[in-house]
Formats: structure tokens, sequence, C-alpha cells
């Protein structure tokens, strides 16, 4: 497992190479919010990030205006026999790809991950959450696009897999994974999986979690050694909604606090 993660590690980094009047007075109605205060339209679920149609009949029927969509996949994570569907849709505005010397444009467009239940007539939207996508800025241009076409569908679960690599100025990096279901009615975070390897001094620390059972699973070693320590316990985490998922990257496995061995 080691040398493997070793050779998509390198591979990662060798890829990375390439004046104003006076306003009139007026008496404030008590029930309006003061003018200065940010508000955010119906038609918006945060600034800037729109809430999705209610229902389509594909994927592309719940892209909104100055969206473009950036990938889709189709199983049954609702376990009812009807296929489901979640895609990624990204926002398209030139003002936010960043041209790069010597290296590729970049683009900081904020993301949407969305997940609609299949049924008579359609799909039906069951959650949508731009927050678990790490924002990028013209800033943070060393790190590399967390998403690659990561969302999968298999066994009746949805998987978002998120990557972190920066090319400069971070020795952390590895795959985080989000695995998702139907449950309840809405969409949940059932498992969670990452693998962190420090680059400089080839450390390596997994953590795997299952909501469902509460088993957690801790494993550290080295990416140069098939030598591996592995501790097993047991968490009080529940699954957790899709749209309280907050970024990926700040995911705060560490507060998933071991009990019982």
């Amino acid at each position: 497992m080691m040398k493997q993660l070793l050779l998509v590690l390198t591979a990662a980094a060798a890829a990375s190479l390439s004046g104003c009047s006076p306003a009139a007075e007026t008496t404030a109605d008590p029930t309006t919010p003061p003018a200065t205060e940010a508000m955010t339209p119906a038609t918006e679920i945060a600034p800037g990030i729109p809430r999705l149609a209610a229902q389509g009949a594909s994927a592309a029927a719940f892209v909104p205006a100055g969206w473009r969509l950036e990938q889709a996949v189709e199983g049954d994570i609702s376990r009812d026999g009807v296929p489901d569907l979640a895609f990624v849709l990204r926002r398209a505005d030139p003002q936010k790809i960043i041209p790069r010397e010597g290296l590729p444009d970049s683009d900081i467009n904020s993301r949407i991950l969305a997940v609609a239940l299949g049924g008579e007539g359609g799909f039906r939207l069951a959650a949508q959450n731009h927050a678990i996508f790490p924002e990028r800025d013209a800033d943070m241009l060393h790190m590399d696009d967390p998403f690659d076409a990561g969302l999968s569908v298999a066994n009746g679960l949805l998987t978002l897999e998120l990557n972190l690599f920066m090319s400069m100025g971070g020795g952390s990096t590895g795959p985080y994974q989000f695995h998702f279901r139907e449950q309840d009615g809405t969409v949940k975070l059932i498992g969670y999986d990452h693998t962190n390897v420090e680059r400089m001094s080839g450390e390596m620390t997994a953590v795997s979690v299952n909501f469902l059972t509460g088993r957690r699973t801790d494993t550290s070693g080295r990416i140069d050694s098939e030598q591996e320590t592995t501790v097993t316990s047991r968490t009080t985490v529940r699954p957790l909604p899709l749209d309280q998922v907050g970024d990926a990257f700040a995911f705060e496995y560490d507060q998933l606090t071991p009990q019982t061995p």
C-alpha cells in the first residue's frame, strides 16, 4: 500500500510543475432590516450561490444561468431500484480564470455538489452543497485544483473524492473521500476516509470512519515501508446531512473522538 501511494504522490508532484449627497431623513420601519445589512435573495442559499431548481428531467435542467455542468453520475443511492442523480456544477465566470506564466490557466470558480432522487417524471432535488469544495483565490494558485471528476456511485454509495496537493508552501498531501447515501428522506454523510502523507518526512496517517456502525480505524506508517500500525475504536458521531458538511480540507475528523476500543 505504501509503495503504491508513493507512486501516486510522485506523479501528482510531476504534474503540478507542468462623494455622496446627504440622504433625506426617513422614519425607520422596525420590521425592515437596516439597508447596510447584507441580504441574500430567496433565489440564493449564500451570496453568489443559486438555489437550484426543485426538479428536472436531467442534470442539465438544474444548471442555472452563468453556471456549467462539470460532471454527472447516476446510481441508486436510495436503494429503491430507481436511478438517482448526482452532479457537480461550476460557475462560468471568465474573471475567475487566472492566467499563469508558463503554466495552464487556473480556474478558481465556485462549485456546487447536488443530489437529485429519481422518481416519476424525473428527478427531485434532495440536497446541494457548495461549502464542501475548498475555496481557492488568486493567492492560492500553488494549490492544485482539488476536484478532478472525483464523483462516483457504486454499491448504493455516492463518493466525492478531493485531493490536496500544493506545489509550494505545503508539505501535506493526500485524498479525502466522503461517502453519502439517502437516509430518512435526505442525503447524509455515512463514511469518511482520509490519507495524509508528509512529503518531507514520508510519514503517513490514515483515518476511516463508518458513521452508521460507529467504527473508526486509524492507521500510521511510512510510505517507504510496508509496516503499519492500526488502531480500531468507536465513535458516537452519527450520519451528517450533506448540506451541513463544510470545507473538505478543514473537516474536523480529529473531533470524532475515539471512544472505547
